[in-house]
């Protein structure tokens, strides 16, 4: 159905997902992750969903016009994640643990781009490593670039930034993020070597890719960075928050509701970062 690769097919990503939401249906009614061992009811429950992002991306795939309407391979992955986080809720009720359990669903990224007909395929190895030359390491490249060098000692950050907008060709990238841009929002590349030394920011429509897929993520784009957010719980009622939001609010707010300290988080301190609003 899938050879070796289960994102290669809508068949094969929601049988490899199927195998995660039976581990957690099984969770819930308090056995192990394989429904062998009985083991008690985790206090929190959590899943990764490949399915929407496999068919966002695949050629097969992907949306029907620019406002977002699902082509019929998308909408079969979204019915597939609405059908299993269904079974969730049945399995928690069954357990009588519906009316205690808060239900956040949300994404870590969007894909990049909803029109397809923005789509410009890359290949990174010409276009990156290749104006950088000697001095380039290696590169994270979808639908934005993270770069690291060599060496990034003096002007050699400057200097391969300078190369790539040098560059006669087609990069692809909008805008280079190096040296105090780069270091305000992030950690120093030069004191932290898990930083890039530099971040492009991809047109919208560019991906670097060899093969046939028609979106990718990671790059700085509204498509990428602009999610679904759903909060749920019986108490609550029906409500549109219209005030701006990020993800990373979402693991604090879980602490929060299992009143623990969530400025016991290393990256909630170092951040900032708020509950999501109403939890305060």
């Amino acid at each position: 159905m899938c050879g070796s690769d289960f994102t290669s097919s809508i068949g094969g990503i929601e049988w490899y997902d199927g195998i995660k939401v039976q581990a957690v249906i099984n969770e819930i009614k308090g056995l192990d992750h394989t429904g062998k061992k009985h083991l008690g009811t985790p206090a929190i429950f959590g899943m990764n969903f490949q399915s929407v992002s496999v068919g966002q991306k695949l050629k097969i795939g992907g949306y029907t016009n620019t406002t977002g309407t699902p082509s019929a391979n998308l909408a079969n992955t979204i019915s597939f994640v609405d059908r299993s986080i269904g079974q969730f809720v049945d399995a928690l009720e069954d357990r009588d643990l519906l009316e205690h359990t808060l239900i956040i669903v949300s994404a870590k990224h969007g894909q990049s781009p909803i029109d397809r007909s923005k789509r410009t395929a890359l290949d990174d190895g010409a276009v990156i490593a290749g104006p950088i030359g000697a001095n380039f390491a290696f590169d994270i490249a979808d639908d934005g670039v993270l770069i690291w060098l060599k060496n990034n000692n003096g002007t050699k950050t400057a200097d391969a930034v300078a190369a790539l907008e040098a560059f006669p060709g087609d990069t692809g990238i909008v805008e280079w993020l190096s040296g105090p841009l780069l270091s305000v929002p992030y950690q120093d590349p030069a004191h932290d070597s898990r930083t890039p030394d530099i971040i492009g920011v991809a047109r919208v429509g560019v991906i670097f890719t060899g093969g046939s897929k028609i979106a990718e993520h990671g790059g700085l784009n509204e498509d990428d960075t602009h999610v679904a957010l759903i909060v749920s719980h019986p108490d609550f009622e029906e409500e549109k928050v219209n005030v701006p939001v990020t993800t990373a609010q979402i693991a604090p707010t879980i602490l929060k509701v299992l009143r623990l300290d969530p400025n016991e988080l290393e990256a909630v301190r170092a951040e900032n970062t708020p509950v999501l609003p109403d939890f305060n």
